[in-house]
């Protein structure tokens, strides 16, 4: 039950984070670079608030972990947490930051609103930066690890905060394809940090890539990964196609297709909250316990430390392959036909699902 309120407050912590980026990048663009926007900054305080809380949630587990192992009650090894742990100590920075970027919030009106965004956005990397110090990366290789872990949250947070403020709170598409013409380059910067970050925490993290997908963890991986796919789609519908159809078409409404988008990124948000509570598959030693079930499905012999993936055709592998194909043309379908956002993710889900498949029937453990 712990673990699924740490992965809730995970997946709202990323949402805060990109929801922030996003409100503070898109005050410093002039209004005639993006569609008008009801920015809710009324909603502003609720969301700086809630990222000292939902980081608190990991600290709180840990000290409940402790106290009975320490013989302490609860507000004592929280304490001891708080003082002596690199996640409490990284908490308490947190906190502080987050009660600076709220004063300023209040002070708002009385600064200029470009110098006011500025901080806000700085800020708010700041607190990733205090996320960034407590990753499964920073514990392995402080360094790289802190590094590798803030610029690709900061990355995928900008892009998805964007998308999030001008999907769902744009009051119109007026100026879209001079939107398009700078959130196209920037989401290409996003997507190359976000990748070039991956790897290099990767390279931190995971011994073997391929190997790693005989744990929870690696499943996760596999799985964020196949994602990107259908949002490498739907980047290029929104970056290319639909500012094809505006030029075409000036009443054209292309608000659905970044929706869609946002909507992929938060699957794979959520991917990532689930499976970053695992533990890494860094080191040889492996017990039945940590094999993932998903694995499992497909392999029920006996797995140890030393077993290896290789890969293996078989009619299986061709049966998913065309059906992935089958839902490749399904979701272009979905864009000509207009269909719905639910539709569209469902296809979206069904190609992933039939890449996995095909992938895990294909593969063979040594």
């Amino acid at each position: 039950m712990a673990v699924i309120f740490i992965v809730i407050s995970q997946i709202l912590l990323y949402l805060c984070f990109s929801i922030l980026a996003g409100i503070f990048i898109l005050l410093l663009v002039p209004s005639k670079y993006r569609p008008d926007i009801k920015i809710p900054m009324h909603t502003l305080p609720i969301f700086i608030i809630m990222i000292p809380v939902l980081t608190f949630f990991p600290v709180l587990d840990i000290a409940l972990f402790l106290a009975p192992r320490m013989g302490k009650d609860i507000f004592e090894s929280l304490q001891i947490v708080l003082t002596a742990y690199t996640i409490g100590i990284a908490w308490s920075f947190t906190l502080l930051v987050s009660s600076l970027l709220l004063l300023l919030i209040t002070l708002e009106k009385s600064i200029r609103k470009n110098i006011s965004a500025s901080l806000g956005l700085l800020f708010t990397f700041g607190l990733i930066l205090t996320v960034a110090w407590t990753s499964h990366a920073s514990s392995m290789d402080p360094v790289r690890g802190i590094i590798g872990d803030f610029i690709h949250l900061t990355a995928v947070s900008v892009w998805v905060g964007i998308i999030l403020i001008v999907g769902w709170c744009s009051l119109n598409h007026k100026n879209w394809l001079e939107f398009l013409n700078w959130f196209s380059k920037l989401a290409i910067g996003c997507l190359v940090a976000t990748a070039l970050s991956g790897l290099f925490l990767m390279d931190v993290i995971v011994d073997s890539y391929i190997d790693s997908w005989i744990v929870s963890y690696g499943q996760g991986l596999i799985l964020k990964h196949l994602f990107i796919l259908p949002l490498l789609f739907y980047a290029l519908v929104n970056g290319l196609i639909v500012k094809f159809n505006i030029t075409k078409d000036p009443t054209f409404n292309p608000t659905f297709w970044i929706r869609v988008e946002g909507v992929i990124l938060f699957v794979i948000f959520t991917i990532t909250a689930h499976f970053s509570q695992q533990p890494p598959p860094h080191g040889n030693y492996l017990t039945s316990a940590e094999v993932s079930p998903l694995f499992q499905l497909f392999h029920n012999n006996s797995i140890d430390s030393g077993s290896t993936i290789t890969f293996a055709m078989s009619l299986n592998t061709l049966c998913f392959f065309l059906l992935s194909i089958l839902f490749i043309v399904l979701m272009v379908l979905s864009f000509f036909n207009k269909a719905s956002i639910m539709v569209s993710v469902l296809f979206s889900c069904l190609f992933v699902t039939s890449i996995y498949l095909m992938i895990m029937v294909t593969t063979v453990l040594l």
